[in-house]
């Protein structure tokens, strides 16, 4: 994962002082460059740049100085008036209706404190020339497309020019492509475009009931000689943006399946976004947003597929994609009677826990040790190893695994790990898994964040996003914790909450993973004791929406001191605290395991394990022994510190007591008195208790051990009661 950073002084840099920056360090060459795809309809003369207008129709009426040289470079002023030009930063916001952190990212290797300077220059002199050439009805061309009504009726025709140099020979671009201009024709002998712009292929795309949509006519046309029906907008990525989009035509996508198959590059990936929400906005039914394969150079598109000999048909199949839909209540495609068969069955990442490619909410106070919980289950999801258990039940899925920690270092994860993993066993696992600490690689980034223009994704994210889309057999996606990924209010404004799960549920669904956010519960008093999952749920930070969005809710709480010191004596291991938990299964909008999981942090590598198992053998009443055992410990407990036990007599009671002693051993818990006696006299057979009486005259009723203090005559009780 890569962050742009310019520099650690340029970290809080105004808006005003980025510009500034980008007009300095872009070479001259880069800005002409860029100026000339954004408005391909411009011609040069001399050291000016002429355009229509900043929305990119042909003219004369805008003026850019294009000399380096001049102190007004990359500025001008409209023929009327009414717009003006600040530089190349202006153009795109104008042009391509670019935002400033978009623009930053563009030329992110020029804005690098390590970049050299730019070096001044020129306009090329085949730049200039190719500008220069007036271009009309009768000047020949290299291709040709038509742009048609439903009736067949030409709207309109695009031309090719291929660019070549003063010798003749083809210019190309940094893709390696050969460079090209395009020039529209609408009975007029001179270039003009339609004041509202067709599709292209507008008589297939009638025909068809699934349309495929590219940048530019070339890829159009082979992927409709190879029997698909294939569109693209006039002009490319560098002409649509939203602030020309009205002048757009949409309408024949209605109630189309629309496949976007967009270039390989960030402006086909932002042409793509806003083609997506024209067509819906136009009523196509469905619109699906491919994402090119990974190693697939910068610029590919469908004319490179075909000449490499590529499988576009798996391609416009594959799973690797965004779809997004039209509700329309009046297609029979909803009907209940669409729900024949047996219906899929309800997969589990973790059996009866955790559901497969849903979101999913991990909630615990802080410093419960959830960013080690979700680490090893990442690790055993990733293991393949069969029978591997985390968060009480059997992992059920295995596959690949990525895991964004926003507050640990690599250092630390490195620790997490090999204290998960003394044995390596990690370099053998039969999936991937990724672990992105943001400390090391340039900070935190917003999955969600709140916006003018509402809740929406970040640039970092799409990139990475993109990434995640081409990850094969990916089963599990984890963020932790959930406030560094969303820079909005969901902890009282329902509308965050639920553009968080939304979210969340359409990247479960793409990928195919369960989508873990690691969150906090809401801070309790320490004498506040929680005993049901349904208290635990109310605890979960956040405003409810949060939580009912979601598929899947797991909290994890701190037990009482007095129940998690009876559970460290029952299974021999020491008290502390922070060291006993309880958890369970929350929420869940299908069938789950709703049981409470007892978890024991373990001392060497801090993970709260299950012990629920071992924990319900202790209780059960077929252990007698451990039950034996048990009681023997208790008794040598309070004879040691005075507070002695009776077998049936007064307060001092085993069975009083069992309810009363913070110590008193849970696995005794609910036995009858007779049970009670049954052991007691087992215990003064096997001569390891006896009764024992403080006074001459006293009754024999106290319970002592064989060695103990009792049998010494050396007991001093700490309380009066009933020791007199």
């Amino acid at each position: 994962m890569n962050i742009i950073k310019i520099g650690n002084k340029n970290r809080d840099m105004s808006a005003n002082e980025l510009v500034s920056l980008i007009s300095q360090r872009v070479p001259a060459s880069v800005q002409i460059s860029t100026l000339r795809d954004t408005y391909p309809q411009g011609i040069v003369r001399g050291d000016v740049f002429t355009i229509g207008s900043l929305d990119g129709e042909s003219g004369k009426s805008l003026k850019i100085d294009i000399n380096p040289n001049s102190p007004y470079f990359m500025k001008g002023s409209d023929f009327n008036g009414s717009q003006g030009v600040g530089g190349i930063v202006k153009i795109l916001m104008e042009g391509r209706g670019m935002r400033l952190p978009e623009i930053k990212e563009l030329f992110g290797n020029y804005l690098d404190n390590n970049a050299p300077p730019p070096v001044e220059q020129d306009i090329p002199q085949e730049l200039s020339v190719t500008f220069k050439r007036a271009i009309d009805v009768n000047t020949p061309y290299d291709s040709e497309h038509l742009y048609l009504s439903g009736d067949g009726e030409i709207l309109c025709r695009v031309r090719r020019y291929n660019m070549k140099d003063n010798a003749g020979n083809p210019l190309m671009d940094s893709h390696g492509k050969p460079k090209k201009e395009f020039r529209q024709f609408t009975d007029s002998p001179y270039p003009k475009i339609p004041d509202v712009r067709p599709l292209y292929n507008i008589p297939n795309i009638i025909a068809s009931e699934k349309v495929i949509w590219v940048e530019g006519e070339k890829c159009a046309d082979a992927l409709n000689e190879l029997g698909y029906t294939t569109t693209c907008t006039m002009g490319g990525a560098g002409m649509l943006s939203r602030k020309s989009a009205s002048r757009f035509d949409f309408s024949p996508l209605q109630d189309k399946e629309l496949i976007i198959w967009g270039d390989n590059d960030n402006a086909g990936r932002k042409v793509a976004e806003l083609v997506q929400e024209l067509a819906l906005n136009a009523g196509a039914k469905s619109v699906t947003t491919l994402t090119p394969p990974r190693g697939k150079p910068e610029g590919w598109d469908a004319v490179d597929a075909i000449s490499e000999s590529f499988d576009v048909q798996h391609f416009l199949n594959t799973t690797v994609k965004h779809t997004k839909r039209n509700i329309n209540l009046l297609d029979d495609s909803l009907l209940v009677s669409r729900f024949e068969g047996q219906a899929p069955e309800q997969k589990f990442l973790v059996d009866g826990t955790f559901p497969l490619a849903v979101p999913i909410i991990f909630s615990a106070a802080g410093d419960a040790g959830k960013g080690m919980m979700t680490l090893d289950l990442g690790m055993k999801v990733a293991s393949g190893q069969p029978l591997a258990e985390s968060f009480g039940s059997t992992i059920g899925e295995f596959g690949n695994v990525v895991i964004f920690t926003a507050e640990d270092d690599e250092s630390e994860m490195h620790r997490r790990i090999e204290r998960l993993d003394p044995n390596n066993l990690r370099f053998s696992y039969q999936h991937e898994l990724r672990v992105v600490s943001l400390p090391n690689v340039g900070g935190v980034f917003p999955i969600l964040q709140d916006t003018r223009d509402g809740y929406s994704t970040s640039d970092e994210f799409d990139k990475l996003y993109e990434q995640i889309l081409q990850m094969n057999d990916l089963k599990l996606i984890i963020f932790d914790p959930l406030a560094s990924f969303v820079h909005a209010d969901v902890n009282s404004d329902p509308a965050a909450g639920a553009a968080l799960t939304g979210l969340l549920a359409q990247i479960g669904t793409e990928t195919g993973a369960s989508v873990v956010m690691c969150h906090h519960m809401t801070k309790i008093k320490d004498d506040t004791i929680i005993n049901t999952p349904e208290q635990a749920r109310l605890l979960i930070r956040g405003t409810s929406a949060l939580v009912d969005g979601v598929r899947c809710a797991f909290a994890l709480w701190q037990v009482d001191e007095a129940t998690g010191r009876r559970r460290c004596m029952d299974i021999g291991v020491e008290y502390q605290r922070n060291k006993c938990f309880d958890g369970a299964v929350v929420k869940s909008n299908g069938p789950a395991n709703r049981d409470i999981r007892n978890f024991i942090r373990d001392g060497f590598s801090g993970l709260l394990e299950d012990r629920t198992e071992e924990i319900k053998r202790l209780h059960s009443g077929t252990n007698r022994q451990i039950k034996k055992d048990a009681l023997y410990a208790w008794i040598a407990t309070c004879e040691r510190e005075g507070r002695a036990l009776t077998q049936q007599s007064g307060a001092d009671a085993i069975t009083q007591r069992l309810t009363s002693d913070r110590d008193a051993p849970q696995v005794l818990n609910n036995l009858t008195q007779r049970s009670i006696d049954g052991i007691v006299r087992e215990l003064i057979q096997e001569a390891r208790i006896g009764k024992y009486s403080f006074t001459a005259s006293g009754g024999r009723k106290w319970l002592g051990t064989t060695e103990g203090v009792m049998s010494t005559g050396e007991y001093e009780a700490t309380t009066a009661t009933d020791n007199v």
